[in-house]
């Protein structure tokens, strides 16, 4: 045993002594286990595979805006030798991230709650930071250490000491950690300051995603569910943190002498782009939803929320007490609706019925399985199979408490009427000019905004929880 670790420990010191490489940012030796051409290769690999997963937002006047914005920051940074793409992807996330090698990715939903070039500048500086700095290759060098020592201890101690360093490898994985979120805020903020952007983009950004977080928290109290919360320093650490205020000092100083006005088009650019679902996953207004491409037609139960996942719809309780899901997969056997569901259930079915939804077939029933009970319920339209599923959360209530409201879900079910398909349209920011008798609670009686449309309309302009309108100001509506 002593002999093995003494090994160990050998191998350790000689991989460091050999895996060291200068810091493109500090200029000191870094524990690296990747060449720059291999760093390059893994962003590549990533790239793929993160394009064949997402999708990319078609809006090429945007997505040309936003690569400027980025290339001005990324030619005056520490790895200004490097090609950067910086890409919007198509999704309402309220997030951005880095890969390495100079692959830089925001999500639509971010960009929908910016309200300035300068915020735009702060996020993507932010994530150009995590790039110079190789902190991905610096934590996938420590994973690799680990990764050698669960292979050596594992195959002297057994599997347990190989899952230990397991789970430590994949921890450096799962983030950057509070001091590198702090260098990329730094050098985000240095990268602006140089181009000739002030503080203030950082500080309103830190606000927008502060705000975030605030509203996540509150909807997960109301849905039942843990907060999202954007991965960096922004959301993790308080505006007032001593360590985030100095980087903030320091660019304030060096702004002010290099800060040069500049025409903030950010508004104009963002005019016109979806907003929340896009039309290809279906759209909700208000409590109901709408899908063009399969030719749908839905409606919640008051004070319940739909929630639009990439695989499911999902029919919120309030405080997440029931749920309804919905998918869709093709059909394939010849069989009848009451087939279907007594041949995949894995329960006892009662209590089923036969029903027409909008003369397409269908069939429901209660379902008890492992001591639950479900509302289930299939139809059969355009040779495919749209499948109902409700539960409660807790089960000793059972799913006939809210049995009403699961059958009203599954009885709204019906194809789209002519003259809904502008409904099925994905919605869209529109800049406007606050008027005098705009309040936010009076523009969101006219918002088509799904649930919350105050609260979303106040988080879009960040004025939420409670700032009020300044009249002539441009602000962000959805319609």
């Amino acid at each position: 045993m002593k002999y093995l670790y003494k090994l160990l420990l050998t191998l350790i010191a000689f991989v460091y002594l050999n895996s060291c490489s200068v810091n493109p940012v500090s200029g000191n030796q870094d524990f690296v286990l990747f060449s720059e051409e291999r760093e390059l290769e893994i962003g590549r690999s990533y790239n793929a595979q993160i394009l064949q997963n997402e999708k990319v937002y078609a809006d090429k006047k945007l997505q040309n805006y936003v690569q400027a914005v980025g290339d001005s920051l990324a030619d005056i940074s520490h790895r200004s030798n490097l090609v950067y793409r910086f890409t919007i992807l198509d999704s309402q996330n309220v997030n951005a991230f880095a890969l390495p090698g100079g692959y830089i990715f925001i999500y639509r939903g971010l960009l929908s709650h910016l309200s300035s070039e300068e915020e735009l500048a702060a996020v993507l500086g932010h994530e150009l930071g995590h790039v110079t700095a190789r902190h991905s290759i610096r934590q996938a060098s420590k994973a690799q250490v680990l990764d050698i020592l669960s292979y050596a201890v594992g195959s002297k101690m057994g599997s347990t000491a190989s899952n230990v360093a397991t789970l430590a490898s994949g921890a450096f994985l799962a983030g950057y950690g509070r001091e590198m979120e702090l260098q990329a805020d730094s050098l985000g903020a240095e990268y602006m300051a140089e181009v000739g952007y002030s503080t203030k983009g950082m500080l309103e950004t830190i606000s927008v995603l502060k705000e975030q977080e605030m509203y996540s928290k509150e909807v997960a109290d109301r849905r039942g569910s843990g907060p999202q919360t954007y991965h960096g320093v922004f959301s993790s650490h308080p505006s007032n943190d001593k360590r985030l205020q100095k980087v903030i000092n320091e660019v304030e100083i060096l702004s002010s002498s290099t800060s040069s006005s500049f025409n903030d088009q950010y508004l104009q650019k963002i005019n016109g782009m979806v907003y929340g679902d896009r039309e290809s996953s279906g759209v909700r207004r208000g409590n109901s939803f709408y899908h063009g491409d399969l030719d749908i037609y839905l409606a919640a139960p008051k004070n319940w929320e739909i929630i639009n996942t990439p695989s499911t719809l999902i029919f919120n309780a309030p405080k997440g007490a029931a749920s309804m899901g919905i998918d869709v997969i093709d059909l394939n056997r010849k069989e009848t609706p009451k087939e279907y569901l007594n041949r995949i259930s894995s329960g006892e079915l009662f209590q089923d019925k036969k029903m027409k939804l909008d003369n397409y077939e269908a069939h429901t029933a209660l379902l008890v399985s492992n001591s639950m009970t479900y509302r289930v319920a299939v139809v059969f339209k355009d040779k495919q199979i749209f499948r109902f599923s409700g539960s409660v959360k807790d089960t000793y209530k059972g799913a006939e408490n809210y049995d009403d409201y699961f059958l009203s879900i599954i009885n709204s079910f019906r194809g789209l009427k002519d003259n809904e398909t502008k409904l099925t349209k994905a919605l869209r920011i529109k800049i406007y000019k606050v008027q005098s008798e705009d309040t936010y609670s009076s523009l969101a009686r006219e918002s088509p905004i799904p649930f919350d449309p105050e609260k979303k309309l106040r988080l879009l302009n960040g004025d939420y929880p409670n700032q009020k309108l300044i009249v002539g100001r441009s602000i962000k509506l959805v319609e």
